[in-house]
């Protein structure tokens, strides 16, 4: 852990810095603080709210105050007499601020780009990988009531066959039935299905076990093939 102590300003106030990803020291007043030199994020620890009141008229150069520390519970009118007392940032510090903000922003995009190559990435190998499965594979579609169905997984190209639609429709309906008497439908459901021959031949058996759905109050009309 880094910790700073040392005579601020020369006021003879010693708070305790710490870096913000280790847990804070007791304090009975802490604020959140960055060195615009280096950049790093860190926590200020004082005795007392006077204590800190005099270091904030008197901030040192290149110092930013963020705000009072989560860990520190103070009344809206004594958070609002911190914020006054203050000194604000100069014109350098404002335009190191500003520098730090800009290079915060350029490593968050850059970050979420590599996660993006890296999703494009994986959805090409897993659609690399579809295109060579057996195309009789078991179909998992999604139905909902005012869109109607749809494949679950996006990486999925199969058109869902007339046989495969019928067999959902016929749960979802049947579901419908349990859940009549209660005065609800079905507003969506997963089920899993065999696109294809179904095996050993029983039609009966076409949508896997382990199907779930959802239900809203209100009695409906029989759901619509789409």
């Amino acid at each position: 852990m880094r910790e700073a102590n040392g005579d601020l300003g020369g006021l003879g106030l010693r708070p305790r810095w710490v870096l913000l990803c280790f847990p804070p020291m007791a304090a009975k007043l802490a604020l959140r603080l960055r060195d615009l030199d280096k950049g790093e994020l860190l926590v200020g620890e004082f005795d007392d709210r006077a204590a800190a009141l005099a270091w904030l008229r008197a901030r040192p150069h290149n110092m930013e105050v963020i705000g009072v520390a989560s860990s520190t519970e103070l009344a809206e009118d004594d958070e609002l007499e911190l914020r006054a007392a203050m000194r604000p940032l100069d014109e350098d510090e404002r335009a190191l601020a500003h520098a730090l903000d800009e290079a915060r922003i350029a490593a968050l995009r850059e970050h979420i780009a590599r996660e993006q190559a890296r999703f494009e990435s994986d959805a090409a190998v897993e659609r690399a990988a579809m295109a060579d499965a057996d195309p009789l594979r078991p179909m998992t579609i999604a139905y909902d009531r005012h869109d109607g169905l749809a494949l679950a997984d996006p990486a999925d190209t199969r058109d869902i066959p007339d046989v495969a639609k019928r067999a959902v429709l016929a749960w979802v309906a049947e579901r419908n039935e349990w859940v009549h008497g209660r005065r609800q439908h079905v507003v969506r459901a997963v089920v899993t299905v065999w696109p294809g021959p179904v095996p050993g031949g029983d039609e009966s058996e076409r949508c896997h076990p382990g199907g779930q759905f959802e239900t809203e109050p209100g009695l409906l009309d029989p759901p619509v093939d789409r």
